[in-house]
């Protein structure tokens, strides 16, 4: 065979007359028309982006294959053609391709909190396209941008405590009204300094301050006896 193309014109190639023309150039495998698993296999280590080119869709043994390649080799297909990415089930591989382009979670069919808060880690302008932004998503959003607590009616405590550590500030943004007692100790454990926003802190968030901090027990407007006497 002098050229891979001559594969169109042989009827009911043999296998070893396709591998021969895949062995010339990976791309013959979209000129066969039931390539056998051996043949699909040989394209597809020659490149991975020939499982879109397997005009009978490609076997099972090439889609396992493709879902235990390395992430690097998944990045480099997903920035080839976004469309392999239909084949890929790995949660592993999927949530490297949307580390490599966050926008890429569009084209994810299906895509459920844990690539949606992976796009928001790597750029907050994808809160924007969530469909659903659950609690791990909008924790994901708060800590790269705490500034987005102040937007959230409802903030749980793993949302107060990602948003104090990044400024203890932050809790200043949520209403008396929500600063229950699980929030205010998520936030002083945080960042001790944040007892200062506490008018009147029960025993167990000042305690939880001080162990933190000592020094923060100047900054508690009523402390408890046995906080001071903690502290002495």
């Amino acid at each position: 065979m002098q050229s891979w193309t001559e594969i169109k014109n042989i009827q009911n190639p043999t296998e070893e007359q396709q591998l021969e023309a895949i062995g010339l150039n990976w791309y013959a495998i979209s000129l066969i028309e039931n390539p056998s698993e051996k043949v699909q296999l040989a394209a597809f280590e020659k490149n991975v982006q020939a499982i879109l080119y397997i005009k009978c869709g490609p076997c099972q043994a090439v889609v396992e294959t493709l879902n235990s390649v390395s992430e690097e080799v998944m990045e480099t297909a997903v920035r080839a053609d976004p469309n392999i990415l239909k084949f890929v089930t790995n949660a592993g591989l999927l949530q490297a391709a949307v580390r490599g382009d966050w926008k890429i979670v569009r084209q994810i069919k299906g895509a459920g909190e844990d690539l949606w808060a992976e796009a928001v880690r790597q750029d907050i302008a994808a809160l924007r396209y969530v469909p659903e932004p659950t609690e791990k998503i909008m924790l994901a959003a708060i800590s790269k941008d705490w500034k987005l607590l102040q937007d959230i009616e409802r903030p749980s405590a793993a949302m107060v405590a990602a948003a104090v550590k990044q400024d203890y500030h932050a809790l200043e943004f949520v209403s008396i009204k929500r600063r229950t007692e699980p929030v205010q100790l998520a936030a002083v454990h945080a960042d001790p300094r944040c007892i200062q926003f506490l008018e009147r802190a029960s025993e167990a968030v000042q305690m939880e301050a001080v162990k933190k901090d000592k020094s923060v027990l100047a900054l508690i407007k009523h402390p408890a006896p046995a906080v001071v006497d903690f502290c002495k």
